[in-house]
């Protein structure tokens, strides 16, 4: 049912969860292995509170509607711009590799003589870009997770 420009949302959905659950993998498994290694020292709590909230809220919208559409006997045939859903994986490709760079960076640290101080600083001061950058990212994906809209519904205006 999905023209030249249209994706159905239901395949938008399950890509964008993937880059969402491989990227939040990644980084939740960086994050974990450094706090059991003792990498932050007494200041892991910090490391945590910081990261929780980067990737917690949007991860989980993602699982809750794909799971909510699980139990749907059916699909909506829904569509999206494909255009939109570009902008929606690229905003999110972006915010994701940005967290994982920050994490990289961090693993690296050790090796150029930054103190555990230097590490949770940059944590912190991420923020200032990245609460801007996860305000879009959460936008574009909401409207491509909370959307009710259907194929049908547009048929039916169409007609009247």
């Amino acid at each position: 049912m999905a023209t030249a420009g249209l994706v159905r949302l239901d395949v938008v959905r399950v890509r964008l969860a993937v880059v969402w659950l491989t990227a939040a993998s990644v980084i939740f498994g960086t994050v974990i292995l450094q706090s059991l290694m003792g990498h932050y020292q007494d200041r892991t709590d910090e490391v945590w509170k910081w990261l929780l909230p980067a990737i917690m809220p949007t991860l989980g919208l993602v699982i809750s509607v794909i799971g909510s559409s699980a139990l749907l006997p059916f699909f909506s045939g829904a569509v999206v711009r494909r255009s939109f859903y570009r902008v929606a994986l690229l905003l999110s490709i972006f915010y994701l590799l940005y967290l994982l760079f920050i994490f990289l960076n961090v693993v690296i640290q050790p090796f150029v003589s930054a103190t555990v101080d230097d590490q949770i600083k940059s944590f912190h001061t991420s923020n200032l870009w990245l609460a801007p950058l996860q305000g879009l990212v959460a936008s574009a994906l909401g409207v491509l997770f909370a959307s009710k809209h259907s194929a049908q519904s547009d048929s039916e205006d169409n007609d009247g």
